[in-house]
């Protein structure tokens, strides 16, 4: 078990999401305590948690220099309508020894170590960092390039 450095309830008070220092963002359903989403991309500890006001999204901070956004009720879809979803498949997806591995152990998409960094998956939908480089693969496509502002499709 893994250290847990910030901890965030929902507006509403349904979800409760933490931060970890095994790199994962957890949401879970604040009334049974039952997982809803791990989320992947940090390689580093996660120090902070917030939700947004209106509660559609979670800002974590980690140390490893890097802001994402997430999507709540995409993450939380995941486990459940989107099961059978190539996007869903992806956004499950975790980073281990430069392969993108599904929930079952599949292995998906081999990531060159360069790229590995600017990796950016569903539910993340922003992720600010000091390269400014971002690769984000979602409902929306592939996006690359050399400012984050033009990777972003608003």
């Amino acid at each position: 078990m893994s250290v847990v450095r910030s901890v965030a309830w929902s507006l509403d008070r349904c979800i409760i999401g933490t931060g970890s220092d095994d790199t994962t963002i957890r949401l879970w359903d604040a009334s049974t305590g039952a997982l809803l989403a791990a989320l992947h991309g940090h390689t580093n500890a996660i120090y902070s948690v917030p939700f947004t006001s209106d509660g559609h999204f979670l800002i974590s901070g980690s140390e490893d220099d890097t802001i994402r956004k997430w999507d709540v009720r995409a993450a939380c879809q995941l486990l459940s309508e989107r099961r059978n979803d190539a996007v869903a498949a992806l956004a499950s997806a975790t980073l281990k020894n430069g392969w993108l591995v599904g929930s079952s152990g599949e292995l998906i998409l081999w990531v060159p170590a360069e790229y590995r960094a600017y990796l950016q998956l569903d539910p993340c939908t922003l992720r600010i960092d000091e390269s400014r480089v971002v690769i984000g693969v979602g409902d929306g496509g592939l996006h690359a390039g050399l400012n984050w502002t033009s990777c972003w499709r608003g």
